[in-house]
């Protein structure tokens, strides 16, 4: 079905190309710069930043899994009037190379957010979850800001401003965890997939996945049985779970060796509760803290 999905997506591509250099509105009807981003992390920084000055949008929507998302052929047109367009890169979404082709990239500013941070390699390729270090996301940030003045310099005191107290809240954050996880007295975690190196690697964690670095690839039945034996010889009491993946193969382990279940988010994008809450970047990181702090810490 993914096979089926990719030519479509190629064909759609294909007609729009011709198209892209005929479009020439750049900005909305406000006169404000059009944001593109692939998804929350980068929603929420260049959201923070540009505030009511920018018109943003998020290709991958919320409540959806980025992992395994196809853009539609009606994002593919509509990302060609961006003014800048923000992306994760590492191999996060794979098919932001066929969309790219379709802008003309001398009049839109473009963010590998990949590119400004060190990436964490784990299996042998580079970990795309770069995010989930607070310290990346500033980096991000800070290049965010950097290309909004450059397209809107009458605005550039605005944008300073406002990176500034994002950076200050992300650098606090950064604070946070590394006074809470420097006590901690456990030093492995079970998690349903390998989604937080960039944690995991900082503080000196041993990270224990039920799938690799994509959520969807599933254990065999001797892992599983592996994993459920490796929890009760480490005496492991929770087991961390997501908001956007399937639970099924963690609640099984959760079952059989009697762990409790604890959330800990990948923040690849929100649920329609945390929305509805208020939740953002932050204090969902804060959670997450709470959640490692009960595991690692208490």
């Amino acid at each position: 079905m993914k096979k089926y999905i990719s030519i479509v997506l190629i064909i759609a591509i294909s007609l729009l190309v011709g198209c892209a250099n005929d479009n020439t509105t750049k900005k909305d009807t406000d006169g404000k710069l059009v944001v593109y981003t692939s998804f929350y992390p980068q929603y929420y920084l260049a959201k923070e930043i540009g505030k009511d000055k920018i018109d943003i949008h998020s290709i991958v929507p919320n409540g959806v899994e980025p992992h395994d998302f196809e853009p539609s052929m009606k994002q593919i047109k509509e990302v060609q009037n961006a003014n800048i367009v923000v992306y994760n890169g590492a191999d996060m979404e794979h098919w932001i190379d066929k969309l790219l082709e379709t802008i003309d990239k001398k009049e839109v500013d473009i963010i590998n957010s990949s590119e400004f941070v060190e990436l964490v390699k784990l299996e042998g390729r580079p970990d795309p979850h770069i995010w989930l270090d607070p310290l990346n996301m500033d980096k991000i940030g800070l290049e965010i800001k950097n290309s909004l003045v450059k397209m809107d310099e009458k605005n550039q005191e605005f944008y300073e401003k406002n990176y500034a107290e994002l950076s200050s809240k992300l650098q606090k954050l950064n604070e946070e965890y590394e006074a809470v996880l420097k006590d901690k007295k456990r030093d492995t975690i079970l998690v349903s997939h390998s989604a937080f190196t960039y944690i995991t690697e900082k503080y000196d964690i041993e990270q224990i996945s039920v799938t690799g670095i994509s959520p969807e690839e599933e254990p065999s039945p001797k892992v599983i049985s592996e994993l459920i034996d490796i929890a009760k010889t480490k005496e492991l009491e929770y087991i961390f779970l997501e908001t956007l993946a399937s639970p099924k193969t963690a609640d099984i382990i959760a079952e059989e060796a009697k762990l409790e279940v604890l959330t800990l988010n990948p923040l690849e994008g929100l649920t329609k509760k945390e929305e509805n809450n208020g939740e953002d970047y932050i204090s969902i990181m804060e959670k997450n803290l709470e959640n490692l702090k009960k595991a690692l810490v208490d």
